[in-house]
């Protein structure tokens, strides 16, 4: 199976103090360890694990959804689905995590939401 689990989404917040405060003591978030991003944000813990990336931004959209930038899986065989996009003509970026050695894929959906995939080194094939 290429995809494991839900691994996080991330938020665009021009209220960076207002939004922590929401998820940690509202909803017990933590804010936890975080890669050394060229950007400004938080990761927010659920247990051991990074659900809720917050990036801090100048301004917020008037989208009625709000600054929600994407959703994240955790899967394997990265080559494959890097493949199945390439063959499809699904335009992707492809990334490895600041500091580490997980890869990446970025990719929009059919409604023009962005998906990204985490392969960790443990997951790739």
């Amino acid at each position: 199976m290429p995809l494991a689990s839900l691994d996080h989404v991330t938020i665009n917040t021009a209220r960076p103090d207002a939004t922590v405060e929401f998820y940690t003591n509202l909803l017990g978030l933590k804010i936890g360890w975080r890669p050394p991003l060229d950007f400004p944000g938080e990761w927010l813990y659920a247990g051991d694990r990074p659900v809720i990336h917050l990036v801090f931004v100048e301004r917020q959209t008037d989208a009625e959804t709000g600054d929600f930038d994407h959703f994240a899986f955790l899967g394997s065989d990265y080559a494959g689905i890097r493949d199945k996009l390439a063959a499809r003509g699904i335009k992707f970026r492809e990334n490895i995590v600041a500091g580490g050695s997980t890869r990446q894929l970025f990719f929009p959906d059919p409604n023009n939401v962005k998906v990204e995939i985490n392969f960790p080194p443990q997951l790739q094939a």
